[in-house]
C-alpha cells in the first residue's frame, strides 16, 4: 500500500511488469466523481479498464521485451478508508528491438496548471526502442510525435472512464506537501496535456541492485 494518502475518492494506480528479467513500474493518480460509495466490483472493473488502456496506448511505443504483469489500484475512500483492486495483465511491447540498457526510458512530461521549480510529473515508460534513438541519447523526431500522440490518447481515454458508481475519472497528480510541510489533505491537480522532449529519460533502478 502507498505510504501517503491521496484526497478522498482519488486512487493511486500502479502498472508493473518486467523488462529483460528486471522489474519496472509506472504510477498514476486519478480523481473520481461518484454517485455513491464506490463498490469493490466497480473498482475491479475500472482497474481492468485502466490496465487495458495502458496496454492499448503504450505497448505499441515500447520495445518487444516489455511485459506488463499487474495493475493495482488503491482507492482512498471518505472517512479514512482504503479499497484495493488488482488486475492481472498480459501482452508484450510491439515497437521493435530494444536497446541493451534497461535504464534508457521513453519519457512523458505531463502538463498541468501548476508548476514547482525542479519538479514535474513524469512517466518513465519501460523499454526504449533502438531504431527510435539517435546520438545515443535522443529520440528521433518521428518518435517524439508518436509518443506524444500515445500519451495524449491515454489521457483522453482515462478521462472518459466510468464504471457504475464511478461517474467520472480525471488523470492527474497529487501534491502531498508544500513548503516542506505536509498537506492535510493532499491536493489533486488534473493533467492538461502531455509533452515529449528530445532527450531520453533514464531510470537507474531498472538496472537492478548493485552487486559487491
Amino acid at each position: 500500500m502507498a505510504s501517503r494518502r491521496g484526497p478522498d475518492n482519488s486512487a493511486r494506480v500502479a502498472i508493473s511488469g518486467n523488462l529483460n528479467l528486471r522489474n519496472w513500474a509506472n504510477v498514476f493518480h486519478v480523481q473520481f466523481t461518484t454517485s455513491s460509495s464506490i463498490s469493490q466490483a466497480d473498482l475491479d472493473a475500472w482497474t481492468t479498464s485502466f490496465a487495458n488502456q495502458w496496454k492499448t496506448s503504450f505497448l505499441p511505443v515500447v520495445n518487444n521485451s516489455v511485459n506488463p504483469t499487474l495493475a493495482k489500484s488503491t482507492l482512498y475512500t471518505p472517512g479514512g478508508g482504503v479499497l484495493q483492486s488488482t488486475s492481472a495483465m498480459t501482452g508484450s511491447g510491439s515497437g521493435g528491438t530494444g536497446v541493451s540498457a534497461n535504464a534508457m526510458s521513453p519519457l512523458i512530461s505531463w502538463l498541468s496548471t501548476v508548476y514547482w521549480r525542479g519538479g514535474k510529473p513524469r512517466t518513465y515508460l519501460p523499454g526504449a526502442i533502438n531504431a527510435d534513438i539517435q546520438n545515443g541519447s535522443e529520440n528521433i523526431n518521428a518518435y517524439i510525435t508518436t509518443l506524444r500522440t500515445a500519451a495524449t490518447g491515454f489521457r483522453t481515454a482515462i478521462n472518459a472512464l466510468t464504471q457504475g458508481t464511478i461517474t467520472s475519472t480525471v488523470l492527474g497528480m497529487v501534491s502531498f506537501q508544500t513548503g516542506g510541510v505536509a498537506r492535510t489533505p493532499a491536493v489533486f491537480y488534473a493533467f492538461t496535456g502531455a509533452q515529449v522532449h528530445q532527450r531520453l529519460g533514464t531510470q537507474r533502478r531498472r538496472m537492478g541492485k548493485w552487486e559487491n
